[in-house]
């Protein structure tokens, strides 16, 4: 992907940073621990709750308006590390995948990608799916396949067989 293409997604996709920010928010209690204090901390700290942030990193990913539901992540780009070598190495524990309608998103998941990794999912020889480009190319994970996985966190989809 040429630094020109890439700079044109990425400001499209920057239209929609408020609206990933609430999605997340709106998700927290799966990256947040909400724990009642020891009587010590309590006593001693005026503390009587105690949060952790369990979650870490989150991946965001944004489609424009089709129509099919199902994530997809690039496998190839020319020679270069993709995003799915990324996932594999560890990198990012949480992905926010997103589709948009009529410049609104419209419908998401939050994706559990350590679920994912324990799967196997990023380990397989999954078979890529080449943009016209000739270039470019994506793996393809179905929303039951990762439902069977119990990889969806969280979604605003309301039918996933």
């Amino acid at each position: 992907m040429s630094s020109t293409e890439f700079n044109k997604n990425w400001d499209w996709q920057l239209q929609y940073i408020e609206q990933v920010k609430e999605i997340i928010r709106s998700q927290a209690m799966h990256i947040v621990n909400i724990e009642i204090a020891s009587t010590e901390n309590d006593l001693e700290h005026a503390t009587d709750l105690e949060v952790h942030v369990t979650g870490g990193n989150i991946a965001v990913r944004i489609r424009r308006d089709i129509p099919w539901r199902d994530l997809t992540i690039r496998a190839k780009n020319g020679n270069a590390r993709t995003e799915i070598h990324k996932l594999k190495d560890g990198y990012a524990d949480w992905y926010l995948y997103a589709w948009t309608t009529k410049n609104n998103i419209s419908d998401w998941l939050f994706i559990d990608l350590n679920a994912m990794r324990s799967k196997g999912c990023f380990d397989e020889n999954r078979p890529i799916t080449m943009n016209k480009d000739g270039y470019t190319g994506f793996v393809k994970y179905s929303l039951q396949e990762l439902k069977s996985y119990n990889a969806i966190v969280a979604t605003n989809i309301e039918k996933i067989e």
